[in-house]
């Protein structure tokens, strides 16, 4: 590898690194934050209430979810025994057109419950079901089962629905799609969800983590401990969705970042997600490779056009370059061939890989930074084992993102890190919105009306 390459790929390390310093300056920074979130006080950090708590792992029947986030809606029933064993859900994707997306509230709820009674029909469930709503939008939650929208987004335009109660808006669809069996009776977004799917199985898992195309985490707080106002809520403890993509202070930002928020769809927020989550690893990937091939350390200064377009090199071709463990970078010049890139000098492909692998680790290092301020925010000497539920593509799919996250915990913590346990914990948007509502139908036995 030529000395100016070799040189490049020195420096982006030093650009990239997160050492301990930094590591701990993260810790203490987000701690802040997150004081200053349960306070009611400014902060990146929202800590938004979700009126639930973990789960006793007792709950019993069979319940609805429904998550709906996009233009893919799933509906998902599971049966829920109370005996320690994993529930095996039965689930149905629908794709929504653009038509109700576009047009009122009241005709997209009303193409939403056809959809719900699709799904009873096809798995011949008549009778009573308590549902739970996964909500991949912004909310202002006020108990368990109310919650407002504060504004559409993903292209969504349904008028009627800013500021009102989404639950209220599905359940009088049900009515009047004949389904009055049906009641939604939980609203949650698919962090808690993750969060509740895991803790139904694991009673040490106190938090939860969306490492994806967007990234969030959530974790149980006391609720002496928060003191902005509360609705109606009569536990010691409750889980708290922090927000925590648009974290900004002590993050080791350098001019790559920079540029990337810059020339984003939204400028100076979401700092944390868009270093470590899937929509932005590509685009950073990209950014480098831009410089240095402008700079003639790359591709002889020619650039192929997979990396002129902004956003045009998405986090799944950093997770395929990171796949490659041959000598010569062989899958890497394949990939790029198949992208309209002509014959890539081997040189040029091992450098590619390394900058992937030196995105992708930074990534990993703050996740984890940020998990470790999450389970140490209330057990700040690791005295009790801590169960992280974890979904999400970037942790599931990507090579050596877990490991990456643990040698951090590790870094921190010593063999204290052992206490630290990351679970993969897959279809928390469903699974989860399921259990969310058999613990909110046990205790609110109006429901049962």
């Amino acid at each position: 590898m030529k000395r100016t390459t070799v040189d490049a790929l020195d420096e982006l390390r030093r650009l990239f690194d997160v050492p301990v310093d930094l590591q701990r300056a993260m810790i203490a920074a987000f701690h802040d934050e997150m004081s200053r979130g349960l306070a009611g006080g400014p902060s990146s950090l929202q800590m938004l209430p979700t009126y639930i708590d973990n789960p006793t792992g007792l709950e019993r029947g069979t319940f609805l979810a429904l998550d709906m986030g996009g233009t893919n809606v799933r509906v998902l029933r599971a049966d829920l025994r109370g005996d320690g064993s994993a529930p095996a859900p039965v689930s149905r994707k629908f794709s929504l057109n653009r038509d109700p997306i576009t047009s009122t509230g009241d005709i997209l709820f009303a193409a939403v419950a056809r959809l719900i009674g699709r799904f009873l029909a096809e798995n011949g469930l008549d009778g009573g079901y308590r549902m739970g709503f996964t909500f991949s939008f912004a909310l202002r939650q006020r108990s368990i089962d109310r919650g407002e929208l504060i504004a559409w987004t993903k292209g969504w335009t349904a008028t009627g629905v800013e500021g009102e109660d989404v639950v209220e808006i599905l359940n009088r669809a049900l009515l009047r799609e004949g389904l009055a069996g049906v009641r939604v009776v939980s609203l949650n977004n698919d962090t808690t969800g993750t969060h509740m799917a895991r803790a139904y199985l694991d009673p040490a898992c106190d938090a939860a983590c969306i490492l994806g195309t967007g990234t969030n985490a959530c974790y149980r707080e006391r609720v002496a401990n928060i003191r902005k106002p509360l609705g109606p809520y009569a536990h010691a403890s409750m889980i708290i969705n922090m927000e925590s993509g648009n974290f900004d202070k002590a993050l080791p930002r350098n001019t790559f970042d920079a540029l990337l928020d810059v020339r984003s769809e939204n400028p100076g927020a979401q700092s944390a997600e868009k270093m470590v989550s899937g929509k932005y690893l590509g685009e950073l990937v990209r950014l480098i490779v831009a410089d240095l091939g402008g700079r003639g350390v790359l591709f002889g200064g020619r650039l192929p056009d997979v990396f002129a377009v902004r956003e045009g090199f998405g986090s799944e071709r950093v997770c395929e370059i990171k796949e490659d463990g041959t000598t010569d970078a062989e899958s890497v010049r394949a990939l790029l061939a198949d992208l309209g890139a002509g014959s890539i000098a081997a040189e040029d492909a091992q450098a590619l890989r390394e900058i992937a692998w030196i995105v992708s680790d930074r990534a990993a290092r703050i996740a984890a930074s940020i998990l470790a301020a999450t389970v140490t925010k209330n057990d700040p000497a690791l005295d009790r084992d801590h169960t992280i539920a974890v979904d999400g593509s970037v942790f599931e799919k990507h090579p050596g993102f877990r490991a990456r996250m643990e040698e951090t915990f590790r870094e921190l913590f010593g063999d204290r890190a052992a206490r630290i346990r990351l679970e993969l914990t897959r279809d928390g948007s469903g699974l989860g919105a399921a259990i969310i509502a058999a613990v909110a139908d046990g205790e609110n036995p109006k429901t049962q009306e």
